[in-house]
């Protein structure tokens, strides 16, 4: 397969930089080129999520290479380096073979965000000694800057600590709860030493007769539970990850997530059988919401992919919605949030959504294609009039802002 121009420059900015970062827009391509690249030094290690296994499989075929795709703790423990060798992420911690690659691939290298993972240790050891390291990410830094150190430090771009780059870049300060690394400093200066190793086009760079998309949030008249009063909605949009951290408010928001599923199967049927030709991409976030909109589906022809979902399964629903055997399908944000083409639809539906600043941009980017034309993508964001959800989504967003200041 031919790379088109745009994606050329990409190859070429690998083969020259050789430790860099790809982030290009979610959907611009940046597997096809990277594939090209890394088959210029073999052997070849790919890291990616188990979704897209098969995507880098196919990518590597297109150019005459049986890729390896590893299955399982057993097979990762045991593998050599010879080839091309695909690992999903929850694997890596596994893997032996550490030395005697020559191209290291992290697809959605944000995945090693988190310093202390086992996952993003056995990362930092691969990127230190292999030599040609490429991070591929549409959304290299999700939330805050704090979040590409492990990307920096491993290519060798930022030499110090995370702690030292926590207090230049990420406006590090002791907070009630421990350190807050939350913010951000000195962007000027993180972007000037960043930007020769990174190269990033918008959609809009390089799409053929590209539309951004059109998105509407929805706000479903629904009561507002009188337990998210106590919750400081502006705290929670400068540390959306705390999620966690408060009693009660993830029991709030899968509450908030089951309230909606009646009006939203209004509004999803409404949609089919109003444009009876047009699939939809319907995200969630919460199982039992899957669930329930799946049962609450059941005279449509429904696919539905979760993390429980087997690989073979998913492989096998993502071909069948691509080739028209299915009207919706259904999924986990972190199952078919990233890494997949469901270019088919024109259409994506969050019943619920994610705080976390690009994930809905990601997520949503999985309904474009670098080749598709006619029709602006359309999102829609159902939330619940005056909640908590709402106020935090809508404020979460505005931190595009920083992100675009960095890369």
């Amino acid at each position: 397969m031919n790379l088109l121009p745009h994606q050329q420059v990409a190859k070429d900015f690998l083969l020259t930089k050789r430790r860099c970062i790809l982030a290009d827009a979610p959907r611009v391509g940046k597997t096809l080129p990277s594939a090209h690249a890394a088959a210029q030094n073999l052997p070849a290690l790919v890291i990616c999520p188990a979704v897209a296994k098969r995507v880098w499989e196919r990518a590597f075929k297109t150019i005459g290479i049986t890729a390896t795709v590893v299955m399982g703790r057993e097979m990762a423990a045991g593998m050599v380096t010879a080839g091309v060798v695909i690992v999903n992420y929850d694997l890596l911690q596994y893997m032996a073979a550490i030395k005697g690659w020559n191209t290291l691939i992290l697809d959605e290298s944000h995945r090693i965000k988190n310093h202390t993972a086992k996952r993003t240790k056995t990362a930092l050891k691969l990127m230190k000694a292999t030599s040609n390291v490429y991070c591929l990410s549409g959304t290299p830094i999700p939330n805050r800057p704090i979040e590409i150190w492990t990307a920096l430090h491993g290519l060798g771009i930022y030499k110090g600590s995370w702690l030292s780059f926590a207090y230049r870049y990420a406006k590090a300060w002791q907070s009630p709860w421990g350190l807050d690394v939350s913010g951000a400093s000195n962007l000027p200066e993180l972007k000037d030493k960043m930007s020769p190793y990174v190269l990033r086009r918008k959609r809009d760079d390089v799409f053929t007769s590209y539309q951004q998309p059109v998105v509407s949030l929805i706000e479903l008249d629904l009561p507002v539970s009188h337990r998210e009063k106590k919750f400081d909605a502006d705290a929670l949009v400068e540390n959306p990850n705390l999620i966690l951290a408060f009693e009660g408010l993830a029991e709030i928001l899968k509450e908030g997530g089951i309230r909606k599923v009646p009006l939203a199967l209004e509004f999803i049927k409404d949609k089919l059988d109003d444009e009876p030709d047009e699939p939809l991409v319907v995200m969630c976030w919460h199982k039992q919401v899957v669930a329930m909109l799946e049962q609450g589906l059941s005279d449509y022809r429904v696919g539905v992919i979760t993390g429980d979902t087997p690989a073979g399964k998913r492989n096998n629903l993502i071909d069948e919605f691509a080739a028209g055997k299915l009207d919706v399908m259904i999924g986990n944000i972190g199952a078919i949030g990233e890494g997949i083409d469901l270019s088919r639809s024109s259409t994506v539906i969050f019943v619920e959504s994610t705080w976390a600043t690009n994930s809905l941009e990601q997520a949503s980017s999985r309904i474009e294609n670098i080749n598709k034309t006619g029709q602006a993508p359309t999102i829609y964001v159902l939330t619940i009039r005056n909640s908590l959800d709402h106020r935090v989504l809508s404020g979460v967003l505005k931190k595009m802002n920083v992100i675009d200041q960095i890369i």
